[in-house]
């Protein structure tokens, strides 16, 4: 059983759902208006559609590599189930409930017909992988020129650490 969580504690996740998206998406969109000269492309509008366009930045630009739009790949679909998250506690909220009776403290949402909803422990989790994505898109995003020791270049080591530092579960090389 988790820790005794109270209904201010529930609503307050809330507002840092709220904050972390926030910082993950001026992150994406920094990545993409650096991508095209300062300026957001029209299909740029959204969370879903700037993790989109940094994805596809990642993958044309200028300092591309496998390696780099592997990650960036990884990256965009592991952030979806937390973006679904996001999506239906801002678009559906039913509720939110504090630990009692020995039942989890959680947030509720229906969003198409369909009832979700996660605890306070698993938005935890949750929080504190979203908490570095902003650093992890500017890393992958980076224009700096790839030198030893260069976390974006192709390696066991390197694959290791993505795995470690950001939970990247990419594919490993044949």
């Amino acid at each position: 059983m988790e820790e005794n969580v109270s209904y201010e504690q529930i609503q307050g996740t809330l507002g840092s759902l709220l904050l972390l998206w926030s910082r993950i998406e001026r992150a994406a969109r920094d990545e993409v208006a650096s991508a095209h000269d300062g300026q957001l492309p029209k299909s740029a509008y959204g969370i879903a559609a700037d993790l989109n366009a940094w994805e596809a930045a990642v993958a044309s630009g200028k300092n591309a590599s496998p390696l780099r739009t592997l990650l960036a790949t990884t990256l965009r679909a592991q952030l979806q189930h937390p973006l679904d998250i996001r999506n239906g506690v801002c678009h559906g909220l039913v509720g939110a409930s504090a630990t009692y009776d020995n039942k989890h403290a959680i947030l509720t949402w229906e969003l198409n017909d369909e009832k979700c909803s996660i605890t306070w422990r698993e938005l935890q989790v949750i929080f504190s992988w979203l908490s570095k994505i902003p650093s992890a898109i500017a890393m992958i995003s980076s224009h700096n020129q790839e030198t030893v020791g260069s976390r974006p270049i192709d390696t066991p080591e390197n694959r290791n650490w993505w795995r470690s530092e950001y939970g990247l579960e990419l594919l490993e090389t044949e």
